[in-house]
């Protein structure tokens, strides 16, 4: 990942909008990023980590405490970052969560996180969104795109301050996460997963397969299967022997129920012929009743002679009867009608009174309805005047109140015009207030930059005279110290010497120049000088001198401090002109004053538009009311026309009407009631004409009636003797003695056929039993009657006998049945576990082998990273051995971890001064940064060396070089600049004065109160 341009708006120190182009620094460049402390500079690798993921380099300041303080309220925070990665550019978006004014109204709304990612065309104009809003989803595909997520990307890209250390001294878990995703190995690790898996499948599936077995064994209640195999032999006799049991047990119960079938159908038949005897005995008690019926029947017969003659008889006496009743009937018909005769005479002459008249009568409603008429146009016309009246009252009462609406729609807009008029004039008399604030604002804003240039000056100069007092007081301590230092090797070679010399033998060769002779030897001072005296000196002078280039950078940057702050304030001094003299608060109360005029300025645009558009709306009403009140006066002349024609219409109708009557409604009564009393006279009249003549023809009818009744009477009485004597001759020849034997001996049709269906039915049943009784005996000629509940006792017994029989065979066959399957199921599960045992001795290995769990517990994954790893230590070591002057290189650790710690990747410092290796964690700050570098840097290498591999192209540093020495630095500039000429950009953040010198190209972040800036300085143009 490249990046190109990155956009800061009200982001972290920066209130305004400031935009940093990296392809302005070069190709590949190696640039530094400078700065007062505070000004900013980290907060530009922090945009860079909030735009690519959302959060920011030290992850332990939140996004949405990023906004700037001294930012405007309507200046949303935002940053924007165009980047290259594999050819392919970039542009990221983000917005943090913030709160922002309101659109209207006073109070703040919460602006939500958002987040947009285009693709970009080769000429940089944006080709297609990837993400349209969502802040998730912009992280998971930037994310998808460098193969880092934010904590690797901080630990190989960028190198925050104070996080250098991090990827140097993480366990062997954390590097092999950032390794797999650097090196994309992850399919080893999928590989470990799916072997374990498999592995853990297969142990799961043995462990599943015991408990079956176990189960099997427990569901058939028996231990093992030794003693499976030894019940299942003992219970195969038994079983044969209940079979046998039960077959005999099925026969004997068999021939049981035919025997006592055999005595039911002998039962029965016994049961059928007692059942025959009862009956026949029981309608032999019927005969007496049945021999009085045929009595009767007997004596019904004798009196089939004399029905010819009873008969007539009675027809006779029935006939004779109702012609008497029919005459008297006639008599009182007749004498009915003749009164209702009477009445309907008298109700026809009174109906032909009132209906004489009826003429007079109608006269008198062709009178009224001539009046009525009258009265219905006379109100009809009312009417009409009425609604003309409302009507015109209305149009005239709408025409006044528009009138005055348009009189007082004329009267605001004279008002109107005179007010624009002087707003106007106010108006273009502030047209220019706002670039006079603007002025006046920038103006302020470099007079309070001058003034804080001032009093830094002041501070600076302090600084520096107390930085030359320090530097010659270390000057003159180096002095002393220095001559300290050499006289004690002068006096500790001397106190040699005579060391030397009091060895001396006589006429024995001196060590030192061989001669035996020993003239003038040296002679030991009263305060010999040791070693350590001689160390001490050094090292005091050493130390002095340190602080004496401690003390001259600070004075060399305090001077240039200095001079940048001259320049600036010369600079500001020239651009303000007479302000630069003038008080602060002459210029705050100027601003003030510009900012009081522009929204003066602002609210008199806003009304007068307002008030431009309320002008033009009352002259536009004023001429739509005109129009309409034009329009509305022939509509009104006219309604008043018609209103005057109908109330004269109304006059001449009201002298019209007749005298008589004196209104509409008592006309109406008048003729209601006329015509009222005609139609009953007239219905009077026709209904009594109607009741009189069918009253006459009914009094005809009941005359004719009459007198046919007398003759029929007449005719039945003389049939009716000669009835009498022809059954009075009839009764005395037959046996009856007198009227009442015959009748009491007579039966009716029903109860003559009763009596003989009794006595046939009685027949019949009587000779139907004797038949089955003689059947009956002869059937059961020589059988005795059978012990049936003894056969069914027998049968029970034999019942319950075979049950019991064949429950102890299902009991005996469900067992053997059980424990063979159970034999088959232990069979088959047994050789499924041996084949997945078979398989585990596969599978678990190597699952065992690439998970680390044998020998140093190095996975597969860790394997092959540490493989990796030992490229990366390579390069590495090769530039810390240049830094650390070759004390130390980086090697991987090959000592398993103890307990179940996985491990593999754990690095360790070999020092070439002791011989031995130790932890990188022992590692002095200074030492630790030269590590991590040369780790960063070896990482780089490797993975960009790698094909398919994530491309590190960018490194940014953060602080660390201010603790390495002078050497140090050298090679470390070195490196870099080394490292930049194979295509890396390098961009470091660091106060050290002398990666100033050496790196011409930088970002200088100025610091201000009301915000700091970004200017790039050394760019190719």
């Amino acid at each position: 990942m490249t990046p190109l341009t990155l956009t800061m708006q009200a982001f972290g120190p920066f209130a305004g909008t400031e935009n940093i182009d990296f392809t302005a620094l070069g190709k590949s460049p190696l640039f530094l990023i400078n700065g007062p402390t505070g000004a900013g500079k980290s907060s530009i690798l922090d945009a860079i980590c909030f735009a690519l993921y959302g959060q920011t380099t030290g992850n332990d300041r939140d996004p949405t405490q990023m906004r700037c303080d001294q930012a405007a309220g309507t200046l949303l925070t935002e940053v924007t970052l165009s980047f290259r990665l594999r050819d392919v550019d970039y542009r990221v978006r983000r917005v943090p969560q913030q709160e922002r004014p309101k659109a209207r109204g006073e109070g703040t709304t919460t602006h939500s996180a958002e987040a947009q990612l285009w693709r970009l065309t080769t000429e940089g104009e944006i080709d297609t969104c990837l993400v349209a809003r969502k802040v998730s989803d912009a992280t998971a595909e930037v994310q998808a795109l460098m193969g880092l997520n934010a904590d690797q990307f901080r630990q190989v890209m960028v190198l925050p301050q104070g996080k250098f250390r991090e990827l140097l001294i993480a366990d062997s878990a954390k590097r092999e996460n950032i390794f797999s995703q650097l090196f994309q190995t992850h399919i080893f690790q999928r590989i470990e997963e799916r072997l374990r898996t498999q592995a853990n499948q297969i142990i799961r599936d043995v462990n599943d397969h015991q408990h079956r077995v176990k189960g099997i064994l427990e569901a058939s209640d028996v231990e093992s299967e030794t003693a499976l195999s030894e019940l299942l032999e003992s219970l195969i006799p038994n079983q044969q022997v209940a079979s046998d049991a039960l077959a005999a047990a099925k026969q004997q119960r068999e021939n049981a129920q035919a025997a006592e079938r055999q005595g039911k159908e002998y039962q029965a038949l016994f049961d059928r012929e007692a059942a025959l005897v009862e009956e026949h005995r029981l309608l032999l008690q019927q005969q007496p009743e049945v021999n009085r019926a045929q009595e009767r029947l007997n004596a019904h017969e004798q009196t089939q002679e004399l029905a010819a003659p009873f008969h007539s008889l009675h027809m006779a006496q029935q006939a004779s009867q109702t012609a008497q009743q029919e005459y008297t009937q006639a008599q009182a018909g007749v004498e009915k009608q003749r009164t209702a005769y009477h009445q309907a005479q008298q109700v026809l002459q009174q109906a032909q009174t009132h209906y004489q008249q009826l003429p007079e009568r109608r006269e008198k409603i062709g009178r009224l309805q001539q009046a009525l008429e009258q009265f219905q146009t006379l109100s009809r016309v009312e009417k009409a005047f009425n609604q003309s009246r409302e009507a015109w009252q209305a149009l005239d009462q709408t025409a006044g109140r528009q009138l005055r609406q348009r009189d007082t729609i004329a009267q605001q807009g004279e008002a109107l015009a005179a007010q624009l008029k002087a707003q106007q004039a106010e108006r273009n008399s502030l047209a220019g207030s706002e670039a006079v604030l603007q002025s006046r604002q920038t103006l302020r804003d470099q007079r309070h930059t001058l003034a804080g240039l001032d009093a830094q000056r002041s501070v600076l100069i302090e600084q520096a005279a107390q930085a030359n007092s320090q530097v010659e007081n270390h000057q003159q301590t180096l002095e002393r110290c220095q001559q300290r230092a050499t006289e004690q090797e002068m006096h500790w070679h001397q106190g040699q010497a005579a060391l030397l010399a009091a060895r001396l033998e006589l006429h024995q060769p001196c060590p030192v120049c061989g001669s035996c002779e020993h003239p003038a030897p040296a002679a030991p001072e009263q305060a010999p000088v040791t070693q350590a005296d001689v160390k001490r000196a050094r090292m005091d002078y050493e130390q002095t001198q340190q602080a004496l280039v401690n003390a001259q950078q600070l004075q060399q940057r305090l001077a240039q401090q200095l001079s940048y702050s001259d320049e600036q304030s010369e600079q500001l001094r020239r651009t303000l002109g007479e302000w630069s003299s003038e008080p602060l608060a002459a210029l705050e109360a100027a601003c003030q004053q510009s900012q009081r005029d522009v929204a003066r300025h602002q609210e008199l645009v806003q009304y007068i538009q307002t008030q431009e558009l309320a002008l033009e709306q009352r002259r536009s009403d004023w001429k739509a009311l005109d129009a309409q009140i034009k329009s509305q006066q022939p509509e009104v002349e006219a309604a008043q026309k018609r209103c005057h024609q109908l109330e004269a219409q109304c006059e001449q109708l009201r002298t019209a009407l007749p005298e008589a009557y004196s209104s509409l409604e008592a006309i109406q009564a008048e003729l209601s009631h006329l015509q009222h009393e005609i139609q009953q006279g007239e219905a009077a009249w026709h209904s009594a004409q109607e009741a009189a003549h069918q009253v006459q023809t009914a009094l005809a009818q009941a005359d004719t009636t009459l007198a046919d009744s007398a003759q029929r009477a007449a005719a039945t009485t003389e049939a009716l003797t000669t009835a009498q004597q022809v059954w009075r001759s009839a009764l005395e020849r037959s046996v009856f003695e007198n009227d009442a034997g015959f009748l009491q001996a007579r039966l009716e049709t029903s109860a003559r056929q009763a009596l003989a269906e009794t006595v046939t039915r009685f027949q019949q049943v009587l000779a139907k039993l004797e038949g089955q009784l003689e059947a009956s005996k002869a059937r059961l000629e020589g059988l005795t009657a059978p012990d049936v509940k003894a056969l069914a006792e027998l049968v029970a017994a034999a019942q319950a006998h075979e049950q019991a029989c064949d429950e102890t065979y299902q009991r005996l066959a469900a067992r053997v049945v059980q424990l063979t399957n159970t034999q088959y199921k232990l069979k088959t599960a047994h050789a499924a576990q041996a084949e997945l045992e078979a398989q585990y001795q596969l599978w678990g290995t190597l699952s065992e082998v690439a998970n680390g769990r044998t020998g140093h517990r190095i996975s597969l994954q860790r394997f092959v990273l540490g493989v990796l790893l030992d490229d990366v230590l390579i390069q590495a070591s090769a530039r810390l051995v240049r830094m650390s002057r070759g004390r130390y290189q980086l090697v991987r650790r090959e000592d398993p971890s103890k307990g179940n710690k996985a491990s593999g990747l754990e690095l360790d410092v070999a020092d070439t001064y002791t011989g031995k290796n130790r932890s990188v964690a022992t590692l002095s700050g200074g030492e630790s940064f030269m590590a991590a570098l040369a780790l960063a840097l070896g990482l780089s290498d490797v993975v960009q060396a790698y094909a398919g591999g994530i491309q590190l192209d960018t490194l940014f540093i953060d602080e660390g070089f201010g603790s390495l020495d002078q050497d140090a630095l050298d090679q470390a500039i070195a490196m870099l600049s080394e490292l930049q000429m194979g295509g890396r950009m390098i961009g470091v953040i660091s106060h050290v004065s002398e990666l100033k010198e050496q790196m011409p190209v930088r970002i200088d972040v100025q610091a201000s109160r009301h915000g700091s800036s970004v200017e790039i300085k050394g760019a190719l143009l």
